[in-house]
């Protein structure tokens, strides 16, 4: 690159008069659209009827831990998560080893049986998934499984209890009329992300602890690479990808999206609002270089 910028100078400098007329045209590679920015986001996201339902996120401080890796290596992972929630705002608890972790990242011989063993002898760990959601799971054979046990509250964080025998949780309350919030918000509770150590081959620590900060803090999916107009961690498996190094602008666009503002804002408003997280960064982006001239 250095090289082309240094022939293209001396090009310049040996310009004829008539060549000093010409305007050169130097292209950039396209950038994705608003809209497409937005199905990205739907891609990805976990759910459905985003308009009359908010997307999870954490409102309790955070406490990551792991198992199954050294205590120098372990420590690596829970300060990338941490920096990674720190720069979303997120609350967190003090880091000196006494919390309870709700955000679990585990590396495991084999996740689809440990899963198992789990819901076999802690079935009630399971009992915010739907019957669907929970199979699915439990059927994984991929290198990554990803538990969210949430809870529905009210806008004020009152825990709305679900009726027996399935039925939606209905929420009473006194509130004005709004098109714009909604009368309940989802909160993540716990997170166990499970990594099956035989396919974590060639991948950095860095690499699974933003896999797993885009995983845990917010209930998304795995994608491949081809056919996504931004790169995403979550591509990380992608065995036909080139998969990148850590979180990209369109991750922590869309995890800045779904921790701004109030709880209960709808999803659909959280997906559209990845533009304007990308538009922030890229408004930084420009003063910090701006600044260092």
């Amino acid at each position: 690159m250095f090289a082309a910028s240094a022939a293209s100078a001396q090009e310049a400098r040996t310009a004829t008069p008539a060549e000093e007329d010409k305007i050169v045209v130097t292209g950039q590679s396209e950038q994705p659209s608003s809209s497409e920015v937005s199905r990205q986001a739907r891609s990805i996201t976990q759910g459905g009827n985003f308009r009359r339902s908010a997307l999870a996120r954490f409102e309790r401080r955070l406490c990551p831990g792991v198992i199954g890796l050294t205590p120098d290596m372990a420590a690596l992972v829970i300060d990338r998560i941490r920096f990674n929630a720190a720069e979303l705002g997120l609350g967190l608890t003090e880091d000196d080893g006494s919390c309870t972790p709700n955000l679990v990242v585990a590396f495991v011989k084999d996740g689809q049986a440990e899963l198992n063993a789990l819901a076999k002898d802690h079935g009630y760990m399971f009992n915010s998934l739907e019957l669907h959601e929970k199979r699915a799971l439990l059927a994984e054979t991929g290198p990554v499984r990803v538990f969210t046990s949430t809870l529905e509250r009210t806008r004020d964080g009152m825990p709305i209890a679900r009726n027996e025998g399935g039925d939606p949780p209905v929420a009473q309350m006194w509130m004005a009329h709004s098109k714009i919030y909604l009368a309940t918000r989802e909160d993540i509770e716990f997170v166990m992300v499970m990594f099956d150590l035989e396919k974590l081959k060639g991948k950095t620590l860095v690499q699974l602890a933003d896999y797993a900060t885009m995983r845990g803090l917010a209930r998304t999916k795995p994608v491949d690479e081809d056919g996504q107009p931004l790169d995403t961690i979550l591509a990380l498996f992608d065995q036909d990808g080139a998969p990148t190094d850590e979180l990209t602008s369109f991750d922590r666009a869309y995890l800045a999206s779904v921790y701004d503002s109030i709880p209960n804002l709808p999803g659909s408003v959280r997906l559209m609002g990845v533009n304007r997280q990308l538009e922030l960064q890229a408004a930084a982006e420009e003063r910090a270089a701006r600044n260092q001239r």
